[in-house]
């Protein structure tokens, strides 16, 4: 029995909200193996200073993606101001917590800036160049998460090889056209694809360096490279689509590399905890800028139009 076009969007949502919950379950019983209540208390131990540190270099880091997003709308002549994307972009960020994969709020985007921009093609064009190029950043780091977990890595590929067949195509269906022919606009414009992608490169380091100050208020044994290395393969892995935000998925490959590297159970499985509360914590304003630019839309725009991201993304 084929199913319906209507009915299969919402099947492959309610797959990865199983998904989800799979891996949320997966990684709690990890959790129970070992000692859970130590995992806990070890979450709790980070110093006060580590925790508003990180969360200060997380805020830079959401800067430094803003402006990779401006550089590219500037280029088209876009009349839109840092803030004004800023607040957009931090409302995406928000809207991620709720939205399948990593990239839910990536619709929210399109939609948001499309009253500015006018042409549909630019909106979806610059909100799609823009995940590109930050995915470009870090595919140049991909040789260092090779190399240093070489022995665990033919089960990652395994397991993201059968993930990434089981994606719908529809993602590519329906944007495809739609990006080549942005893509035609900035091609004349290739020094905003150059400065947009020199803009993802801070943006990711000073995320890691977010991390890295929350394992060191951990008290974990790892350094700079080691950080990278693990964020590295979770962003590649956190963006299939087989949960909502990477949730459990991304606690599990956080334990997994980090134990890999020598760190206990606890402490992987602490930074896991505390680094998901952060990145939630910080895209709370994002609440207050998502009632507002949702306020400004035409009355029921915004509720089809994420439904609609929503079956794709």
């Amino acid at each position: 029995m084929k199913l319906s076009a209507k009915k299969t969007p919402k099947l492959i949502l309610a797959l990865r909200w199983f998904g989800t919950l799979v891996n949320v379950a997966l990684f709690f019983w990890l959790l129970t193996q070992q000692n859970w209540a130590l995992a806990l208390k070890k979450s709790g131990d980070i110093t006060p200073g580590a925790f508003l540190w990180a969360a200060v270099l997380f805020i830079i880091s959401v800067m430094f993606n803003t402006l990779r997003w401006c550089i590219l709308l500037w280029a088209q002549d876009v009349k839109i101001d840092f803030w004004r994307a800023l607040e957009i972009v931090w409302a995406g960020n928000f809207a991620s917590n709720f939205l399948p994969s990593t990239v839910g709020g990536d619709g929210f985007r399109m939609l948001a800036i499309f009253p500015v921009v006018g042409r549909k093609t630019l909106a979806v064009g610059s909100v799609m160049l823009d995940r590109l190029t930050n995915m470009a950043s870090m595919l140049i780091l991909t040789p260092l998460p090779l190399w240093m977990f070489s022995a665990l890595w033919a089960n990652f590929t395994l397991q993201s090889s059968v993930a990434l067949l089981a994606s719908p195509k529809r993602l590519f269906e329906k944007y495809a056209p739609k990006f080549f022919n942005a893509y035609k606009i900035w091609s004349s414009r290739p020094q905003a694809l150059f400065y947009a992608f020199l803009a993802a490169m801070p943006s990711n380091l000073i995320f890691t360096l977010a991390i890295l100050a929350l394992a060191r208020g951990l008290h974990l044994p790892v350094s700079f490279l080691q950080v990278l290395s693990v964020q590295t393969a979770t962003y590649f892995l956190s963006l299939l689509p087989i949960s909502v935000n990477g949730y459990g998925l991304r606690e599990l490959t956080y334990t997994a590399l980090y134990t890999a590297l020598g760190v206990s159970t606890e402490q992987a499985s602490a930074l896991a905890l505390v680094s998901r509360l952060l990145i939630i914590l910080t895209t709370l304003p994002g609440a207050l800028w998502l009632s507002k630019i949702g306020a400004e839309l035409p009355h029921g725009a915004l509720e089809q139009e994420l439904n609609e991201e929503n079956q794709i993304l």
